[in-house]
């Protein structure tokens, strides 16, 4: 899977789970959507940290980005506050990053 495959993924994920966390209780499924959004970007930065390019990528930023917004420390998962938050700034910080990549894609 590229590089704009995944923030694709990523992206659909984060959309679902944006709708979910409008919802006064939060479900099963949400958790399940955070947690494979977190797991993603996790295998992605440890991938991406084997390669040692010189300076960090806006993807791998980004990847960087989505594992502090999906640190909720030791609360609990019915306890985390500003989730909705949390999952509009991955969902802009994935579009910022597809828009920097799809142009370098079409030069290739």
């Amino acid at each position: 899977m590229n590089d704009l495959e995944t923030l694709d993924a990523l992206l659909d994920m984060t959309k679902e789970a944006e709708e979910l966390a409008s919802d006064i209780e939060k479900s099963e499924r949400l958790r399940l959507l955070v947690v494979e959004i977190r797991l993603k970007a996790k295998e992605e930065h440890k991938r991406l940290r084997r390669v040692r390019l010189p300076m960090e990528t806006p993807y791998q930023l980004c990847m960087i980005e989505i594992l502090e917004e999906c640190d909720f420390g030791r609360v609990t998962w019915q306890n985390v506050s500003g989730l909705d938050a949390r999952l509009r700034r991955i969902h802009e910080e994935i579009d910022r990053t597809i828009q920097g990549i799809k142009p370098n894609r079409l030069i290739m």
